[in-house]
């Protein structure tokens, strides 16, 4: 009978274990890679900035059933959230019923270096027979009376000079008016919207934003029959699955562009 060789058992032993090390760092690694597979991703993602209107003690428009424009707006950001595509990032600045200040809305878009920043809301107006849904990109209050064009040469700007926050949106009116359009283009396809304007406004939502940005009005919550579309959850599904069409058609574009 042959006997053993001590240092042949002991090497098998020692690969065995060797063995069982390795596949436990390999079972760990892969969940380490797994858990920073989405993180790595979103860096790569277009970030899109979803405004809801109002909130808090702002409650915005109304109807005379109660119906307020901030919870519409929320809704309706929510489901535009939902509707997007996986490869963006979308970042609302308000999740849930709280004020956020004007400023910290478009400053929160900016420190994200954000690529859209969208703005949610409904219209009121003491006329009950006003309908239809608006698209807002920023335009100067002095423009309108201006014969200089869309987009005039800021004077005493130096390259190296900030631009200043009431400025920043301007060098962008080009681009906004574009994603106003391709949103408007979609929700022309709705049969629930009649009217749909596009039209510069001097906003101070959209006033510091460093990107495109624009202000959609859904509808009008004085409106009778339009308040009772904005109660609707298959009206607000429809227009936020075309809003948010719009949206990656201007991202397919600025792609397509680059």
């Amino acid at each position: 009978m042959k006997t053993p060789n001590p240092a042949t058992s002991s090497n098998r032993i020692l690969h065995r274990v060797l063995g069982v090390i390795f596949a436990i760092l390999m079972i760990l690694v892969g969940r380490s890679l797994t858990d920073a597979k989405e993180p790595l991703f979103d860096a790569f993602k277009p970030v899109i900035v979803l405004d809801p209107g109002h909130g808090g003690d702002d409650s915005g428009a109304g109807s005379s059933d109660g119906t307020s424009e901030k919870a519409v707006a929320l809704k309706l950001t929510q489901l535009i959230a939902n509707e997007l595509d996986r490869d963006v990032k979308v970042v609302l600045t308000r999740t849930d019923d709280y004020g956020v200040d004007l400023s910290k809305r478009t400053a929160l878009a900016n420190q994200l270096n954000a690529d859209l920043f969208v703005s949610l809301h409904c219209g009121g107006s003491f006329v009950y027979s006003t309908a239809g849904a608006t698209i807002y990109y920023y335009q100067n209050a002095s423009k309108f009376s201006s014969n200089r064009g869309e987009n005039p040469a800021l004077p005493d700007e130096g390259e190296n000079m900030p631009i200043p926050w009431g400025r920043v949106q301007s060098s962008y009116t080009g681009k906004s008016r574009i994603l106003a359009r391709m949103i408007s283009s979609r929700l022309n396809t709705l049969n629930s919207i009649n009217n749909i304007r596009l039209q510069g406004a001097p906003l101070a939502v959209l006033q510091g934003a460093h990107m495109p940005a624009i202000l959609i009005e859904a509808g009008y919550l004085t409106n009778p029959a339009e308040e009772k579309n904005l109660r609707n959850n298959r009206f607000l599904t429809d227009v936020a699955a075309e809003i948010s069409r719009g949206i990656e058609d201007f991202l397919t574009r600025s792609n397509q562009n680059e």
